[in-house]
């Protein structure tokens, strides 16, 4: 609950870009699904940017394979994206505060880098 209240203090003053820093740490399951969806309906609905950084790569692998719209019935759904909005997501990973990755969700994933490949597992 009191990072759903960050959250809507922080849209108070209608942002084009939202920080979330560790969003999901530390939630269960729903709630930490809830939080992603949440991001997605401001960055598909509302246009609001996010810069997600997490240690969790199935937060960020979901931001990036899915998205928000509304139906025929103005019901808001979430959608896969069979081609994957990734390309409207770009991941950085860091190691030692240097980058040794920036690209695509698929680029990441075909990544040959051992520290990466450690990371995915």
């Amino acid at each position: 609950m009191r990072r759903r209240v960050g959250i809507a203090r922080a849209l108070v003053g209608k942002p084009k870009i939202i920080l979330y820093d560790e969003p999901t740490a530390g939630l269960d399951p729903p709630t930490a699904r809830t939080i992603i969806e949440l991001a997605m309906k401001l960055r598909d609905l509302e246009g609001v940017s996010s810069i997600f950084v997490t240690h969790r790569i199935q937060d960020a692998q979901q931001l990036a394979s899915e998205y928000v719209t509304i139906d025929e019935k103005g019901e808001i759904v979430v959608r896969k994206d069979e081609k994957g909005s990734s390309s409207r997501t770009k991941f950085i990973m860091l190691k030692q505060g240097k980058v040794v990755f920036s690209g695509s969700g698929k680029e990441l994933w075909e990544s040959p880098d051992p520290y990466i490949k450690n990371f995915l597992l």
